[in-house]
């Protein structure tokens, strides 16, 4: 065998190594990158989920609720054909697609009356649904599949639902410690709902609450009054402190100072 044939040979071998060598990693770094594609597409998936159930049927606007329908719909159509195999993907799509279509025939209707959140559990989920959408609004945004003008209409229909979540959460409080016979300490929440709707909220539409929870406050001065006249009512400490812990959180509790700042996501 001449010298020519085996450094022939060797070149051959040699490239052909190269070759299979870039053929494994472009198959490498695609099985990768559909990996990271997968992972992406299912995490969102469930950001989505979490912002559906997350709140009540009919607590968000028909707006955001078909915001999240759609984009929902979106990454699940992705999925299925990442993964034309799994069964899971076509059957949420499909009833994604139902609940978008569901929205879509309610939403020349009037709304529906405003939902209130009844327990601890229901107003916190409710607010961190409502913090990863407020999140998502703003990734939208900063990715341009939003203007500025929508961004804003639904950054403000998303202010008005924490307002209403956080209005629930001190009406929840209040009739806790009514029912505990902590007359202070109930006037103190049911006042800071009172104050919160005032400050933040459209008057219009809390104008009946403001209403409903002037007229408990004024209850339970009368309660408080004849508390204080019969000698019954007695400084408690524990409710002391309490009423001191909330007041000095009020300022940074408010619907607006927790949304003030913007957080963009992938």
């Amino acid at each position: 065998m001449s010298t020519v044939t085996v450094i022939s040979g060797i070149v051959v071998l040699l490239a052909a190594l190269v070759c299979y060598a870039f053929v494994s990693q472009t198959i490498a770094q695609k099985r990768e990158q559909r990996k990271r594609m997968l992972s992406k597409l299912k995490n969102q998936a469930r950001g989505f989920k979490f912002m559906l159930n997350g709140c009540p049927d009919g607590f968000l606007p028909k707006e955001l609720l078909m915001l999240i329908q759609r984009s929902l719909i979106d990454v699940t159509e992705q999925l299925s054909k990442l993964e034309p195999g799994e069964a899971v993907h076509a059957q949420e799509l499909q009833t994604a697609s139902s609940q978008l279509a569901n929205a879509q025939r309610e939403q020349g209707r009037a709304d529906t009356q405003q939902v209130t959140l009844s327990t601890a559990q229901q107003i916190k989920d409710v607010k961190m649904s409502l913090e990863e959408l407020h999140r998502f609004v703003f990734n939208l945004e900063g990715r341009a599949q939003l203007n500025r003008n929508q961004a804003d209409a639904y950054r403000s229909q998303i202010k008005q639902l924490v307002l209403q979540a956080t209005v629930d959460g001190y009406v929840l409080q209040g009739q806790t410690a009514q029912s505990s016979q902590k007359t202070k300490l109930a006037m103190h929440y049911f006042d800071l709902a009172r104050q919160l709707m005032q400050r933040e909220g459209h008057i219009g539409n809390y104008q009946a609450r403001i209403t409903q929870v002037t007229k408990i406050l004024d209850e339970l001065e009368q309660t408080l009054q004849e508390e204080i006249a019969a000698g019954q009512h007695v400084a408690n400490i524990e409710e002391e402190n309490e009423l001191e812990d909330e007041w000095s959180k009020f300022e940074n509790d408010s619907a607006d100072s927790q949304w003030k700042k913007k957080q963009i996501y992938d």
